[in-house]
C-alpha cells in the first residue's frame, strides 16, 4: 500500500491511499481517498486535515453469513468513532462498516433537515471514480425502483450523475467491459447515504444521512463492494444482490407464491379505464361487477385486481384520514364485491394525514408521530390490526403508494436514525402475519434495499405511471430494461404500470389513445411482474391479453426479468463507440437443461447480434435457431457467421426473436410461438426429453385449454404444428407422432 500527503489545487490536504494492484480484494480496482470524516456536537472532524485521530487499530477475523473475513479496524479520536474493513475470503467482496460504540449527537449537517437530507455527516469509505479504472458506471436514481438511473463514461463530470443524496443514494454500477463492481448500503438503508465530495467532484463517498440529528450506541453503517469478473452487468447486480439475500435471509419464494405477481389482473391504477371513473350512472361497486362479467364473457382468466386510491377516506391535501371504503363508492362494503368477482385485491395505500382517525391524538388508538397536515404510525398494533382488518373483504397485496412523500413530509423520519426502517419494518412484519404481500411504489432506492429485510415485499413498481399514449417524454414501459435487473437481485418482482390493449379506446383521457399496445403487453410479460390490462368494458383485445397467459391467467414468462444488453451499457459509457443504442434486451428460460434466449428491440437503432453476445455459455457445437414473432416464426440458424440483424426499431415494429438450441437428435421445440410471446416459458413446460429419435415434451394447463406447439424436425426449417387439449392439469407431446 501507497499513503501519500499532497495539496490540491486549492492548497487543501489531502490524504491519498491505494494499494497497488487490487485495492481491497482480487480484482476489486478502486482508489480510495483514505479521508474518514464524522461530526459530532456540530463539528466535523477529518483525518485529511488532522482533527480526527488515529487511537488504536486491530486485526482480527471472523466469519458471517457471507464466509470467512479478515477484519481491519482503526478507532478515532477526540471522536469515539470506528471504521473497519471486512475482507472475505472469495476475494471478491468487502464490507466498510462504521461503528458508532457510544453514540453521538448533533450530526445533521446544517440547522433544517431538507438542506441537509443530501449530505453525509460522516464518511467511510470514499473512492475516487472520475477517470478511474473503471470506464462505465450505471447509477440507479429517483423513484420507482431508480427509474431515472444513469449511464456513463466516468471520464466526464459526475457530480450530477452520482450525486446521491436522500433520493439517489442507490447501487452504483461501476463497469469495464469484461468486470464490475456494485457499490451500496449493506445496512441501515433508510440513513445511510451516497455523496459525490472533494474538490474536484471526483470521490463517491458513503456515510450518515445528512439529516440524522443523533446515532444511538453501537450503531453501525454497512457499505458494501461486490466483485464480478464475468462480462455481464446483469451476473454483476445479481451477485451483488444475493449478497445482501444471504446476509438478510430474504428468499424468493414468496414472491414467486404471490398470484398477483404471477397471474393475470385487472388494473384501475392511474391511466386506467375506470382510474376514478365508472361506467356512467353506476357506482365502483356495479362497475367492477360489470368488469368481472364482462371477463367471463371474453374468457379473460383475471384472477386479482388494483383498487387505487379513490375508495377510502381523505383529509384535506388527499392525505389518508381513514382506510375504510366511502358508502358511496361501495354501498355494501368492498366484500360484496370479492363475493362476486372471487378475485384477491391490491389494495392501494398513500401517506397519512395529521387529523387521521387512528392517531391518539385524534381519539383514536394508536401511537402516531404528527407534524402539521402529515403523520406517521409507530405503533405494531396499529400495522398488525390494519392489515389483518383488511384480510376481511378480500385484501391479499398491500400497496404501499408514496414512499418516498411519507419519507420526507415529516422532519421525524429525516431526523432519526431508527424510524423509517422500524415504519416499514412494522409494516412488513404485520403483512407476515396476515399472509398479505406488499407492493412498493414510488419508492427511492433506500426503500428497496431497505426490502431486503422484509420477506413480505414481493413486488414494486418499476416504472412511472401508465398514460394512454405516454406523456410528458416518460414510457412507463422504457425503465424496466433496467430497473428490472434491480428488482430481480433483491428478490423484488418489478411493475410495469396497466396498459390499455386496444388503440380504439378514447375519451377518458381527452383524445389520447394507446398507439403501441402490443409493446406494453411483451413489456409487461417479459418483467416477471404483474400483467395488468384497465381497458374499458368490452373492449378488451383479448387475443393480444392472452399471449401473455395460460387459459388460468399463470403468466408465461422468463426466468428473469428481460434486461438491457451489455453492448448497449458499453456504448452510453463511451467503450464502444460504434454500438447499439436504444432498448435491446435480453432475457432466458431453462427447461430439462435445454436454455432458450429471447430478445427484444425497440425504439433502437440496427445492430447484428452474435451468437457469442447473446448465448456466451452454450457448448460450443450446439446448433442454435432463431425466429422473430412480432410478424412472422420464419426460422434462420443463428451463429456468429449468421447473426441475428436487427433493424432499426420504433415503438410499433419492435421485433423480439426467440433462440432456441437444436436438442441432441436434432429436434427443435420452438413451443407456443404462435400464440405466445415467450413460446418455452418454465411456468407452461417442465421437461424435454430425447430419446434415440424421438422427443417428449410436458406441459402444465387447464382442462379443456387448447394449446398449439411448434416443432423442427432434424434437418428442416419448416416448423410442424400439433394442436392439442388438456385432459387434466398434466399433458404430454410426443414426436414425430404428435400424439398427446
Amino acid at each position: 500500500t501507497v499513503s501519500v500527503l499532497y495539496c490540491d489545487s486549492k492548497m487543501v490536504l489531502r490524504y491519498f491511499s491505494v494499494a497497488l494492484g487490487c485495492c481491497m480484494a482480487s480484482g476489486i480496482r478502486l482508489d480510495t481517498t483514505g479521508d474518514v470524516c464524522v461530526r459530532s456536537e456540530g463539528t466535523r472532524y477529518c483525518s485529511a486535515d488532522g482533527s480526527l485521530k488515529v487511537n488504536t487499530t486491530r486485526t482480527t477475523t471472523g466469519t458471517d453469513k457471507l464466509g470467512s473475513y479478515t477484519m481491519d479496524t482503526t478507532v478515532w479520536m477526540p471522536v469515539n468513532f470506528e471504521t473497519s474493513t471486512l475482507k472475505y475470503s472469495d476475494q471478491k467482496t468487502v464490507i466498510y462498516r462504521q461503528r458508532f460504540p457510544t453514540g453521538l449527537n448533533k450530526t445533521m449537517v446544517s440547522d433544517k433537515p431538507s438542506s441537509s437530507m443530501d449530505d453525509i455527516s460522516s464518511q467511510f469509505p470514499s473512492f475516487v471514480v472520475k477517470n478511474g479504472l473503471y470506464k462505465g458506471y450505471l447509477q440507479y436514481k429517483g423513484q420507482m425502483m431508480g427509474s431515472r438511473y444513469a449511464i456513463g463514461s466516468t471520464a466526464i463530470d459526475i457530480s450530477e450523475p452520482l450525486v446521491g443524496g436522500a433520493q439517489d443514494s442507490a447501487p452504483l454500477v461501476l463497469f469495464n467491459n469484461n468486470e464490475s463492481v456494485v457499490l451500496s448500503a449493506a445496512s441501515n438503508f433508510m440513513s445511510h447515504s451516497q455523496n459525490v465530495v472533494g474538490s474536484n467532484a471526483d470521490i463517491v463517498a458513503y456515510g450518515l444521512m445528512g439529516s440524522i440529528t443523533y446515532v444511538p450506541a453501537g450503531y453501525e453503517l454497512d457499505t458494501i463492494v461486490s466483485y464480478s469478473d464475468e462480462p455481464s452487468i446483469k451476473a454483476s447486480i445479481d451477485n451483488w444482490g444475493g449478497k445482501l439475500l444471504t446476509i438478510y435471509g430474504k428468499n424468493r419464494e414468496t414472491a414467486d407464491r404471490d398470484i398477483t405477481t404471477t397471474h393475470l389482473g385487472y388494473s384501475t391504477d392511474n391511466g386506467a379505464w375506470y382510474y376514478y371513473n365508472t361506467e356512467p350512472g353506476k357506482n365502483y361497486e356495479q362497475t367492477m361487477k360489470d368488469v368481472k362479467a364482462y371477463s367471463v364473457e371474453a374468457k379473460l382468466p383475471y384472477q386479482h385486481w388494483l383498487m387505487d386510491s379513490w375508495w377510502y377516506f381523505k383529509s384535506d391535501g388527499n392525505a389518508v384520514k381513514n382506510w375504510t371504503a366511502m358508502p358511496s363508492i361501495f354501498p355494501d362494503g368492498i366484500a360484496s364485491v370479492t363475493s362476486v368477482t372471487q378475485w384477491p385485491i391490491v389494495a392501494h395505500n398513500r401517506y397519512w394525514a395529521g387529523d387521521t382517525d387512528y392517531a391518539k391524538q385524534n381519539g383514536g388508538q394508536y401511537n402516531f408521530i404528527i407534524e402539521g397536515p402529515h403523520s406517521i404510525p409507530d405503533d405494531q398494533q396499529f400495522w398488525d390490526d390494519l392489515i389483518h382488518n383488511g384480510t376481511h373483504w378480500g385484501l391479499y397485496t398491500y400497496e404501499q403508494d408514496w414512499l418516498h412523500n411519507e419519507f420526507t413530509n415529516l422532519k421525524a423520519t429525516l431526523q432519526s436514525p431508527t424510524l423509517a426502517r422500524r415504519w416499514l419494518l412494522q409494516m412488513g412484519s404485520a403483512a407476515a402475519k396476515s399472509k398479505v404481500n406488499i407492493q412498493y411504489c414510488m419508492s427511492w432506492s433506500r426503500h428497496m434495499l431497505q426490502s431486503v429485510e422484509i420477506q413480505s415485499v414481493t413486488q414494486a413498481r418499476a416504472s412511472d405511471d401508465y398514460h394512454p399514449g405516454g406523456r410528458d417524454g416518460l414510457e412507463d414501459w422504457h425503465p424496466l430494461g433496467v430497473t428490472g435487473m434491480f428488482g430481480h437481485a433483491i428478490a423484488v418482482k418489478p411493475t410495469k404500470d396497466n396498459f390499455w390493449t386496444t388503440d380504439k379506446e378514447s375519451g377518458r383521457y381527452g383524445t389520447d389513445i394507446e398507439r403501441f399496445n402490443r409493446l406494453h403487453a411483451i413489456v409487461s410479460t417479459l418483467s416477471t411482474g404483474p400483467v395488468a390490462p384497465s381497458d374499458e368494458n368490452g373492449m378488451t383485445d383479448v387475443p393480444l391479453v392472452m399471449r401473455s397467459c395460460n387459459a388460468q391467467g399463470k403468466i408465461l414468462s422468463p426466468d428473469a426479468p428481460a434486461s438491457l444488453i451489455d453492448s448497449v451499457f458499453l456504448t452510453l459509457s463511451g467503450q464502444y463507440p460504434n454500438g447499439p443504442k436504444g432498448d435491446i434486451w435480453s432475457a432466458e428460460s431453462t427447461i430439462s437443461n435445454v436454455r432458450n434466449y429471447y430478445l427484444l428491440a425497440a425504439n433502437a437503432t440496427a445492430y447484428d447480434m452474435s451468437r457469442s453476445e447473446l448465448c456466451p455459455d452454450v457448448p460450443v457445437g450446439t446448433q442454435l435457431v432463431a425466429w422473430e414473432s412480432n410478424t412472422t416464426t420464419s426460422v434462420q440458424l443463428f451463429s456468429d457467421s449468421s447473426p441475428i440483424k436487427l433493424p432499426v426499431t420504433g415503438k410499433w415494429d419492435f421485433q423480439f426473436w426467440t433462440v432456441a438450441p437444436m436438442l441432441s437428435n436434432g429436434w427443435v421445440v420452438m413451443g407456443e410461438a404462435s400464440t405466445k410471446w415467450v413460446p418455452l416459458s418454465a411456468s407452461r413446460f417442465t421437461s424435454i426429453v430425447t430419446q434415440g429419435s424421438s422427443l417428449t415434451v410436458t406441459l402444465v394447463g387447464k382442462p379443456d385449454e387448447e394449446v398449439t406447439l411448434l416443432f423442427l424436425k432434424p434437418s428442416s426449417f419448416d416448423p410442424i404444428q400439433v394442436k392439442c387439449t388438456f385432459k387434466s392439469g398434466v399433458m404430454t407431446v410426443k414426436m414425430p407422432e404428435g400424439t398427446c
